[in-house]
């Protein structure tokens, strides 16, 4: 459908990012082999521009050097208690008791927060 009023083309808003707290998640700040103390705003800036300067040669396996990336975001999402990737073993800093469920809960967690980067407000 081709809307139009007063000779301003008008298209659909895309459907506004869901989930708790989304806009607090993004401020969670950590370090990574993006740098440190990034928040998560700014990791997601440095991937897509990693990806963007790196063209074909950018490593979804390894953006920043290391595989299982990831869990630098999740880790400190679950942290800060926006994702739940189950018990917490403060010892060896890691979630060792985590299920296919908490990781598909923590990706689709993730992609609002980058729906929600890109928002125009």
């Amino acid at each position: 459908m081709k809307v139009e009023i007063d000779g301003i083309q008008y298209i659909p808003a895309p459907k506004p990012a869901e989930g708790k707290d989304l806009d607090a998640a993004l401020d969670v700040r950590f370090d990574s082999d993006a740098g440190s103390q990034l928040t998560v705003r700014e990791y997601f800036r440095e991937l897509l521009i990693t990806l963007w300067d790196e063209t074909e040669g950018f490593s979804g396996k390894r953006p920043f050097g290391n595989s299982d990336w990831w869990w630098d975001l999740w880790i400190p999402l679950a942290k800060a208690g926006f994702i739940d990737l189950g018990e917490y073993d403060e010892e060896n800093d890691e979630f060792p008791h985590y299920e296919d469920s908490h990781k598909k809960a923590a990706d689709a967690y993730c992609r609002e927060l980058i729906k929600r980067v890109f928002e125009i407000r």
